[in-house]
């Protein structure tokens, strides 16, 4: 092989590696903020869909479970107005509230006029989270309210967006689902954002 062809091999393969090593950069510099809320998304989704039998998920099914998870987002919030001084949380529980009460409101309504029957007190699950946080104060209550609703939310958002694109669901409640699943979205980025700030901080 002459030295010209050296050369040129050489300069092909030092072209290629620059390249590589160019990409390889690009793509430790943009992967982990693009695909932050990906992630996040896929993993809850993926959890929460197998806990709650997002497969064929029934109108019945659907109204009982929104109307215990939005009875739990309530009174844990409730909660936090009496075990927190941390302003963030109070604001975050505060609009909890507001906008829980006022999806169970709508969820009752619509409930009422397709006759199911709703759940009127939280599952085991939930009254033992309710048990647990009531015996915090302060810091290890902030912390540990911060994980449950990041969790939680994780749990709804799955819960909705399954509810809003099921062909079995009747309008009222697919309709319902869909317009609550954007409130939810916000809430669950507020929620994993409070939580990893406070790990970060940790």
């Amino acid at each position: 092989m002459s030295s010209k062809s050296r050369r040129l091999i050489a300069l092909s393969v030092a072209m290629l590696g620059a390249h590589a090593l160019a990409f390889s950069a690009y793509a430790q510099q943009t992967t982990p903020d693009s695909t932050r809320e990906t992630t996040r998304t896929s993993a809850a989704d993926h959890s929460a869909g197998k806990e709650h039998g997002m497969h064929g998920v029934t109108a019945e099914k659907f109204a009982s479970q929104a109307a215990v998870l939005n009875k739990a987002e309530v009174e844990l919030s409730q909660l936090a107005l009496k075990n927190t001084k941390n302003e963030e949380i109070r604001i975050f529980a505060e609009r909890m509230i507001k906008d829980h009460s006022a999806a169970g409101e709508k969820l009752a309504k619509i409930a009422a006029d397709k006759n199911i029957s709703l759940p009127q007190s939280l599952d085991a699950e939930h009254q033992a989270v309710k048990q647990k946080l009531s015996a915090l104060k302060d810091d290890a209550f902030d912390n540990e309210f911060r994980k449950e609703m990041a969790k939680g939310h994780d749990k709804a958002v799955a819960l909705f967006e399954s509810a809003s694109q099921s062909r079995q669901m009747p309008e009222e409640l697919r309709d319902f689902a869909a317009s609550t699943l954007r409130t939810l979205e916000k809430h669950q980025d507020k929620a994993h954002d409070m939580y990893e700030d406070a790990q970060d901080a940790g």
